[in-house]
């Protein structure tokens, strides 16, 4: 079952592990017994009666939802032939949702990809790298665990299938691979879709893709130009801005200066100053102390 979990987290699917942990009376399964609830309703292994997996089904997806863990306890209905007795039991069983890291697929592998890999892992991104250049792949310039893959870049991924959780960056060597990675990617489920290009490649891109029947909604998802306005050039500058782009997404934040979301000069000028001199005074205090070297 563990392998089972591995698995469908690789693949960033949630799961819940429903293990039981005591019982009391003629149970159906002894302690240490084992049920894996998918995201999609299907289960791996039994409690030993199908209503009591069924009610297990449904707090486990309630507990996906929620990201919770729960300590859940049954009565077991001897009537409806839950219990092995004639009794009833009750049973205690602790549900773990299991969720994945987050994704971050990587269409191409040349200085960019390879740049914005190794700042996106130490942020907890699990990444992974697709080229169909053997060459460049090979020579990948890579973060320890994140993956790399020679392969054809639009079948790549969709056999990944992305989900909410998951971000899929392109920057493949050109336009027409560009484009087909685009096409796999905005079919897909992923949170976060983003291409880089200039704004008369991302619109000759655009237009294409509009007169092959995909719908403006799911342009409206593509992030391109990628990344975030920092005048970055170098690939490593340009790795940044996406990265940036990234974190914003994934955290909810606007991507604004916080010099300009907090204004504190502004409030200065509309009356903070006047404030009282206690009051001040409780504010600085708040303020962690500023180290002290040497």
């Amino acid at each position: 079952m563990f392998d089972e979990i591995a698995r469908a987290l690789a693949y960033g699917q949630a799961v819940a592990l429903l293990t039981v942990v005591r019982v009391n009376g003629a149970t159906p399964c002894p302690p240490g017994t084992k049920l894996l609830a998918r995201e999609d309703g299907a289960l791996s292994g039994t409690l030993g009666a199908a209503s009591l997996d069924a009610r297990a089904r449904e707090d486990g997806l309630r507990l996906l939802r929620s990201g919770e863990s729960e300590l859940v306890t049954y009565h077991l209905d001897a009537d409806s032939g839950e219990s092995v007795g004639s009794c009833g039991a009750t049973i205690e069983v602790f549900i773990e949702p299991q969720r994945p890291e987050p994704r971050l697929l990587i269409a191409g592998s040349g200085y960019v990809a390879q740049a914005l890999a190794r700042l996106a892992a130490p942020m907890g991104w699990r990444v992974a790298l697709v080229d169909d250049r053997s060459e460049f792949a090979g020579s990948a310039s890579l973060p320890p665990g994140a993956e790399v893959a020679v392969a054809e870049i639009a079948g790549w991924l969709r056999e990944r299938q992305a989900d909410a959780m998951s971000a899929i960056v392109i920057v493949t060597r050109g336009h027409r691979s560009d484009e087909e990675a685009l096409r796999a990617a905005i079919e897909s489920a992923a949170g976060y879709v983003g291409m880089i290009g200039s704004p008369s490649k991302v619109r000759n891109i655009f237009r294409h893709l509009l007169r092959a029947g995909v719908s403006r909604a799911e342009l409206e998802r593509v992030h391109a130009p990628i990344g975030l306005d920092l005048g970055a050039q170098t690939p490593d500058e340009i790795a940044l801005s996406i990265a940036a782009e990234l974190l914003a997404w994934r955290r909810g934040g606007t991507g604004q200066r916080l010099r300009d979301t907090t204004s504190v000069l502004k409030r200065i000028s509309a009356g903070d100053a006047a404030r009282p001199d206690a009051e001040e005074a409780a504010e600085a205090e708040a303020e962690p102390a500023a180290e002290v070297v040497g």
